[in-house]
């Protein structure tokens, strides 16, 4: 089951709406993070036109989400003169697994302008050798994967910056709720330091997007960039900056993740 036929398994009934998840996504005892997110989503697009650009989605992943039929509850918080807040609640077998807020504003002149560095077109990705995904939750075999720069995972490494090309093994055309997906794909950089395999577990989720075109091919290869910003005490914060094909910076990624080596 490809992310587009996830995404295409959407039904909807008012504001209720349910999709269904197969166990190709697990990840562990839960669902892939990123679908989560994605359908979240899209869900909250069916009731905010795209006229209004995402700005910043939120998700706080509140209990495990077992592959099946999700039921999604939607509303529009508030409709501004640019910017609408809508927010969707997802359960899986009456139980609540993640809350997702989106921020969606339309543009406006200002005489603030700060862009993120882009980088160099991403053209180099397949020079470098596919890696050995063994062990990988399930889900990875949904995305193509190459290190620019990274540490082994459970390699006991003293720091963790990562620089990952990525992209769906979908064909289907990409959309903004594909790349949201896709931004969270790799596996926290924080497990580079564990020096035995143990469990991470994303808890909360905020995506910043600058750039709004997605219409990119789906094998055009997307490079992100993460690190921790500081780690303790069992709870771990991180950073990414997810770069188009082009090599312009799109999304700034934030995450809270909980660990357990």
């Amino acid at each position: 089951m490809h992310f587009s036929d996830i995404l295409d398994s959407i039904v909807t009934d008012g504001d209720d709406y349910a999709v269904t998840v197969d166990e190709s996504w697990a990840q562990g005892r839960a669902t892939f993070g990123g679908v989560i997110a994605g359908v979240g989503n899209e869900v909250l697009r069916r009731q905010v036109p795209h006229d209004r650009p995402l700005r910043s989605l939120q998700t706080t992943f509140i209990g495990p989400a077992a592959p099946g039929t999700w039921q999604v509850r939607a509303g529009v918080l508030r409709v501004g003169k640019a910017v609408t807040v809508a927010r969707c609640e997802i359960t899986e077998s009456d139980r609540v697994a993640a809350t997702v807020v989106g921020i969606y504003g339309g543009s406006r002149s200002s005489a603030v302008k700060v862009t993120l560095p882009a980088v160099a077109p991403l053209c180099a990705a397949d020079q470098i050798a596919e890696p050995d995904m063994r062990g990988a939750p399930i889900f990875t075999r949904h995305f193509d994967f190459r290190w620019a720069q990274a540490h082994r995972l459970f390699s006991a490494a003293s720091d963790a910056p990562t620089q990952a090309y990525i992209r769906h093994h979908d064909a289907a055309a990409l959309g903004e709720s594909h790349v949201v997906a896709l931004i969270d794909c790799i596996p926290s950089p924080a497990l580079t330091m564990f020096h035995a395999p143990a469990p991470a577990s994303s808890l909360t989720w905020t995506l910043e997007f600058v750039e709004h075109q997605f219409d990119f091919a789906p094998e055009a290869w997307w490079r992100i960039d993460t690190c921790i910003d500081a780690a303790a005490e069992g709870y771990v914060h991180q950073t990414g900056t997810l770069h188009d094909p082009n090599g312009r910076a799109v999304a700034v990624s934030r995450q809270l993740v909980a660990v357990f080596g």
